[in-house]
């Protein structure tokens, strides 16, 4: 009859099963997150892509109609004002006030692109915070030391 070896833990050897268990839990939750991000990522940009073309796709098509009836809307004042006023004067105050108009539009627009951008990036950060906490809890159980003993401690913080 064979002679059983004596276990490596009866022997006095250090346990590293479950330190490779949470190693390969914590690899495993990576290589998850990781594949469901770049699903995430992929899934939303084709869904922003498609929404932009439709937006865009409509606009275009309205677009050179605005455009002749806000020319001739424009010669249409800069005429009336023209009978009170020198030509020259009247079509001045006529694109004066376009121009107005249209960097304040600017502005405006470009404020609420930079307050939609910000608010998008502190959602991603929400989720970045949520991920470490999850991948925190992955290495709840053990933790091997540099002695090669196991240690049982609460979570890792990623900072």
């Amino acid at each position: 009859m064979p002679q059983s070896q004596p276990s490596p833990a009866a022997a006095g050897a250090p346990a590293t099963v479950p330190s490779k268990d949470a190693l390969q839990r914590l690899l495993d939750g990576l290589q998850n997150l990781v594949r469901e991000h770049l699903a995430l990522a992929r899934a939303e940009a084709k869904e922003d892509l498609l929404s932009m073309g439709r937006y865009l796709a409509y606009g275009a098509a309205g677009a050179p109609l605005l455009a002749v009836g806000y020319l001739m809307l424009m010669l249409a004042f800069g005429y009336l004002l023209a009978q009170w006023l020198a030509p020259w004067a009247a079509f001045g105050i006529v694109a004066l006030a376009n121009l107005g108009g249209g960097a304040a539009l600017t502005i405006v627009s470009r404020k609420r692109l930079m307050e939609s951008r910000l608010r998008k990036r502190s959602a991603k950060g929400e989720e970045l915070q949520s991920n470490k906490a999850w991948l925190s809890s992955l290495t709840e159980t053990t933790r091997p030391q540099p002695d090669g003993k196991l240690v049982e401690k609460g979570p890792v913080r990623l900072t």
